[in-house]
């Protein structure tokens, strides 16, 4: 009877070993289209967070703050950051996502494949971000995720005579690359644009027509650019046809709610998984959460020209000015333009901004959530523009400024 005790006793703590051992998989974010994102493993990321050293990266821990004895990241990397966090997610069931991490404090716009896996995870779609976060024990943490079909903004020709010294290739989309150049057996290029609300990514297809992906790394950020450094690895630079510069809006917020932020720390994590919806058809949402109460009254029976834009970002700044040339014209054929400002800026230099560009028509600014309020706006990028009937029934979304005179007919 003891042999039998003993023996169940050993196999408990094999079993309590072996939970340990591997990131439990019930932290999982099921999409509609099949895909499957996992948040797995956290660990403190601050150069000077106590729990690490400098030979030892510090625990790792589930989301629910159970300890872990595996590292899917060998890197022993850090940041300056005390207050920030590696976080890895795991992605199944998909072959092209793009993510970006969301934070109460930053972004992260590149959730990059881990290039030095963990022992178990070496077959596996791993991806590291890092966020910051204040004197607490938990926090929200949201994925903006993109599986949907690209779009080609912009498609650049090389020839052999460009250098990355006096050849850059520009864009009416606000996005600018420096020549590509050979570097051993790759290509690099540098691509610089404004930070928006979608996925990009820089392709090039050879003289045969197939086609390379980069590998990404980020370059530098300042207020409202980041630079990318794409690299094509195993390709020739003679042999590139074209390149092109592609986007596609994120499909899914995908939020895991109460994610503990210190090993042992036991949480209950809550996974919550929503869609931007169309709003076509429907009628527009309430303003409550927009400062524009002077102006509803005078909406009221009014088709509108509703126009999403981030101040911050040169796209919006251009599409608010292509709005204010045709402003008159649209008024002349019943619609009226308004704006609204999608994200917490200054009130002062907003309006310092609209007067010096002489913005003729009214502008609101977002009061409460920016994310929440662009979510139940159906907005998916910036600029994003809505159009309605006089009874404020949407009856387009998200189109440029140049097919306003097509979706009024």
């Amino acid at each position: 009877m003891k042999w039998h005790i003993w023996i169940a006793t050993f196999l408990a703590g094999i079993s309590v070993c072996v939970a340990t051992q591997e990131p439990h998989m019930e932290h999982l974010a099921r999409l509609t289209d099949g895909t499957t994102i996992g948040l797995i493993a956290i660990r403190p990321y601050g150069g000077g967070d106590p729990r690490r050293t400098r030979e030892k990266p510090g625990p790792w821990w589930e989301p629910n703050g159970v300890p872990l004895t595996v590292c899917p990241d060998k890197r022993n990397s850090s940041c300056s950051w005390n207050d920030s966090y590696l976080m890895v997610v795991a992605i199944e069931n998909a072959d092209d996502v793009s993510c970006r991490a969301v934070g109460p404090w930053d972004n992260d716009l590149m959730v990059e494949p881990i290039k030095e896996k963990g022992q178990g995870f070496e077959n596996r779609d791993i991806r590291r971000f890092t966020l910051r976060f204040g004197d607490q024990k938990s926090a929200d943490i949201r994925l903006c995720v993109a599986t949907g079909q690209w779009k080609t903004l912009e498609h650049w020709s090389i020839n052999k005579w460009s250098t990355p010294y006096d050849h850059f290739f520009v864009s009416s989309e606000q996005v600018i690359m420096r020549c590509p150049e050979q570097k051993d057996s790759d290509v690099v290029a540098e691509v610089t644009q404004v930070i928006t609300e979608s996925a990009t990514r820089l392709i090039a297809f050879d003289q045969d027509g197939n086609l390379y992906q980069s590998a990404v790394t980020q370059g530098g950020q300042s207020a409202g650019l980041v630079r990318f450094i794409h690299r094509f690895k195993g390709l020739d630079r003679s042999s590139i046809d074209h390149l092109e510069f592609q986007v596609r809006p994120y499909d899914y917020w995908v939020t895991f709610h109460n994610v503990s932020l210190d090993n042992g720390n036991k949480t209950y994590v809550e996974i919550d998984v929503k869609k931007p919806g169309s709003l076509l058809g429907e009628v527009l949402p309430t303003f409550d959460s927009i400062d524009i109460d002077k102006e509803q009254e005078r909406l009221k029976g009014e088709a509108l020209c509703i126009c999403f834009f981030d101040m911050q970002q040169r796209p919006s700044r251009n599409c608010i000015q292509q709005l204010s040339t045709r402003a008159q014209e649209l008024k002349g054929q019943g619609v009226l333009v308004v704006a609204v400002q999608a994200s917490k800026v200054d009130e002062a230099a907003l309006n310092e901004w609209l007067e010096k560009n002489n913005i003729p028509f009214s502008v609101g600014m977002i009061q409460s959530d920016e994310r929440k309020t662009r979510f139940a706006w159906g907005v998916r990028s910036l600029p994003w523009l809505i159009l309605t009937d006089r009874n404020h029934v949407v009856t387009a979304e998200g189109f440029a400024v140049s097919e306003i005179g097509e979706k009024l007919e």
